[in-house]
């Protein structure tokens, strides 16, 4: 159910985890970045929720060489900066399997209210071979997710 509201949506989408309580703040926010375009729209669907919070962290897990110098965590920092937003930069190599409980880590570790990243960045069939950060993430998520498509 959370695949099809997310893929009908037309927009981003707010997941909350079924453990969560109290009230939703967004004051340290993790973004997702992989330089994909889905992380781009996320980062700009989620800028009205950027702009109030009080500590930004670009979390790249995964091939490092994989994301062109044009859309580099480095980039980002620098595009957010400019913007009046500072952000800082958490990295860490991982395989494929390992990306979805490396972004919980960091979240917990950076104690983020909010996570911001693309979902379903590959076809369903490869999703479905391979598996996928975004349904692991669906199954598993300890901090709300704001998704975008």
């Amino acid at each position: 159910m959370p695949q099809e509201i997310l893929f009908q949506s037309g927009g981003p989408v707010l997941f909350m985890p079924y453990t969560f309580r109290g009230a939703f703040t967004a004051r340290r926010i993790g973004i997702c970045w992989d330089g994909s375009r889905l992380a781009g729209r996320a980062l700009r669907d989620a800028m009205p929720l950027l702009r109030h919070a009080d500590a930004l962290t670009i979390i790249s897990i995964g091939n490092p060489g994989a994301i062109p110098d044009e859309a580099s965590p480095q980039r980002l920092v620098e595009h957010l900066a400019r913007l009046g937003l500072p952000a800082k930069i958490v990295a860490f190599p991982a395989a494929h399997s390992e990306i979805q409980p490396t972004i919980l880590s960091v979240a917990a570790d950076e104690s983020l209210d909010l996570l911001v990243m693309g979902g379903y960045g590959h076809s369903r069939l490869q999703e479905r071979l391979l598996g996928g950060v975004t349904r692991e993430m669906l199954q598993c998520m300890t901090v709300p997710t704001l998704m975008s498509h």
